[in-house]
């Protein structure tokens, strides 16, 4: 008997040790798990149980100055796979790939990978929607997402710029301005089962994001739409690489079009080239060549160096400086400073610039903006190059007298003249008039800013009297002239860098006008530059008829009454728009209605060939190329049948 109760005790001896045991390791691995590990196990049941619904919010829209919408957000649906839950890959991948457009077999892949969730096709038609909903497969679901649209298309594509996938904007306006125009994103959390399924919502169907701010733009969609017209009619007719026309209201700074060629839709901006996307008017420079000569002109005059009638021997077309020739394209004799500034001779410039001396030059050219970025409110703006005097060899004085060996933006540029056109202040140009929110408030208001006072009004009147000249019988800016209106403004012709070689390109020109109008009493202010034409290299020619027809229309659009009307045509007074004629067939002139042929543009020998093609009595003045014709192109013979060619460069 007391052998059993030993063996009883001993049994349950063991018994109480091993449930002991039991207990601590139990209690040791509760308390591993929900002290030593309880925050970390918790974050793994979080990520596999609850998830974090992120909701983008809606884009605010871009308009212009009137109210026209440049871009705007709508909702578009996106298609999505759950691979493990298809039943049928096959059937399913064939009925994707044919709604959608897509490849077989890159669907094929999406929807047989090892993954929990898979995109198929982001923002699809509501075609392609209404497709995939009556579909009804197992595993395929669509998501709102917002989309970026641009209703202009390519108008004022490089300034909007463009929004990528997540709604965040990666160039342009919608990069530079992105954090008023996205707004805030919104998100909640939502609880899943073990497949992923949404099982409980908090507060995600009634989740209300506010919109981000609307962009109200200096721009004007008929001045833009204008420019962009005209400069791509002139790329084409002179087979040029790219080309730029800017027109900026000279007192405020606002920039009413910037226009780049090639043009760039943002709609379809991931099938477009890097070279469409930029914006050439703030990220390229370029040797300004002769519409530099402005800058030392005023420089001059304001220090005083100078007068307009001031009279400078130009070496009859060469002189010899520090061991170089500077040439001029016509040869010159005695010519007043005024004269200079008209047929833009180098040798003139050089003579002025050695009475103002490097140190007083170069103080004017930072004055007027140049070695530093303008401010304008968009991304990429680059400073150009400009080197310190101390640097200049002995030549570059001459050279940086006719604008060579320093590069500027066009942007620089057309501030520069801007500067003359509203009395000496350099102004910050600007994009965004203002931003408003959601309720209508004003979250930023952009104002006329003066950067600071570089010459006297006195001096600015008086270059721009002296540019009025350029553009008058006898200047090499003939062509710029717009009918009723007097015009300032200067006319250049650079040779651009070989960057392989070293020195300039033999064949490579910027052809470039700017000016503003009218020369008394400025509206607006406008640039145009042609990079590489080939036709015709001369800014006279290529450049300045691009500004009359875009001064001629946006004067009409702004409701700028003619300083002449006299002068009018009657169907540029009554035409909304400058309409480019379109000639009949250059059949021979025989006394009929047969239209003028337009022979502007062309050399001499082209022109004398032209016109003996068609049985034409031509008289010429002066050499180079056709800058003016009487009848003109488009007009009618006279009785005699006499064409009037006069030619420059």
């Amino acid at each position: 008997m007391r052998r059993a109760d030993q063996g009883n005790r001993l049994r349950l001896g063991v018994a109480k040790v091993f449930f002991l045991v039991l207990f601590v390791v139990a209690a040791g691995r509760a308390f591993q798990l929900q002290v030593l590990q309880g925050e970390k196990l918790k974050r793994l049941g979080e990520r596999q149980h609850l998830k974090e619904w992120i909701v983008l919010p809606k884009r605010g829209a871009v308009m212009d100055r009137t109210g026209e919408p440049l871009a705007l957000s709508l909702e578009a649906q996106s298609v999505y796979a759950r691979p493990h839950r298809i039943h049928d890959p096959g059937s399913v991948s064939r009925a994707l790939a044919r709604i959608l457009n897509l490849d077989l077999v890159e669907v094929k892949q999406k929807i047989t990978a090892d993954k929990p969730f898979v995109w198929i096709k982001r923002q699809i038609s509501p075609q392609e929607a209404e497709q995939i909903q009556a579909l009804s497969a197992d595993g395929i679901g669509m998501f709102y997402e917002p989309n970026r649209y641009y209703p202009q298309g390519q108008l004022a594509g490089q300034v909007i710029g463009f929004v990528g996938r997540d709604s965040e904007g990666l160039e342009g306006l919608e990069l530079h301005y992105n954090g008023y125009i996205r707004g805030e994103t919104g998100s909640s959390v939502i609880e899943r089962d073990a497949l992923g399924r949404r099982v409980l919502v908090q507060g995600v169907e009634g989740l209300q994001i506010p919109p981000g701010g609307d962009i109200h733009l200096t721009l004007d969609t008929s001045i833009q739409h204008l420019a962009e017209k005209e400069l791509e009619a002139t790329i084409s007719k002179y087979r040029a690489k790219a080309g730029i026309a800017i027109v900026v209201e000279p007192f405020t700074g606002e920039v009413l079009a910037l226009a780049n060629y090639p043009s760039f839709n943002p709609n379809n901006f991931s099938k477009q080239s890097s070279q469409q996307k930029r914006n050439r008017a703030v990220a390229d420079s370029f040797e300004p060549g002769s519409t530099f000569k402005t800058i030392l002109a005023a420089a001059a005059l304001e220090e005083g160096v100078v007068g307009k009638d001031d009279l400078f021997y130009c070496e009859m077309g060469k002189y010899a400086y520090a061991g170089k020739v500077v040439h001029d394209t016509h040869p010159h004799g005695w010519l007043p400073f005024s004269k200079i500034l008209q047929v833009s001779s180098n040798i003139g410039f050089t003579k002025v610039a050695e009475k103002l001396k490097r140190e007083r030059y170069f103080k004017y050219i930072e004055k007027f903006g140049f070695g530093q970025v303008s401010g304008i409110d968009v991304p990429g703006e680059v400073p150009g190059l400009l080197r310190k005097p101390e640097s200049w060899s002995a030549i570059d004085l001459a050279t940086h007298a006719f604008g060579q060996g320093i590069s500027a933006t066009p942007m620089q540029m057309v501030m520069a003249y801007a500067t003359i056109a509203n009395g000496g202040f350099l102004m910050r140009p600007y994009l965004v008039r203002r931003v408003v929110g959601p309720k209508g408030e004003v979250l930023l208001e952009n104002q006329p800013h003066v950067v600071r006072r570089v010459v006297s009004e006195k001096t600015s009147r008086l270059l721009a009297s002296m540019l009025k000249e350029v553009t008058n019988e006898g200047g090499t800016g003939m062509m710029a002239k717009v009918e009723g209106f007097e015009v300032a403004g200067k006319t250049g012709t650079a040779q651009k860098a070989d960057l392989t070689h070293g020195g300039y390109a033999a064949a490579k020109r910027v052809g470039s006008f700017v000016g503003f109008v009218p020369a008394d009493a400025p509206k607006l202010v406008a640039l145009v530059l042609v990079d590489e034409p080939e036709v015709n290299v001369y800014g006279g020619v290529v450049a300045a008829p691009v500004f009359r027809n875009i001064a001629r229309g946006a004067l009409h659009h702004l409701a700028v009454a003619p300083q002449k009307p006299d002068l009018v045509p009657a169907a540029v007074g009554q035409a909304e728009h400058p309409v480019r004629r379109t000639l009949k067939k250059e059949t021979a002139a025989d006394g009929s209605t047969a239209a003028v042929p337009d022979f502007v543009g062309l050399s001499l020998r082209e022109a004398v060939e032209k016109a003996r093609a068609i049985g034409v009595k031509v008289k010429m003045r002066g050499n180079g190329y056709v800058v003016r014709q009487l009848p003109a192109p488009g007009g009618r013979w006279d009785e005699e049948n006499i064409l009037l060619l006069n030619l420059q460069g």
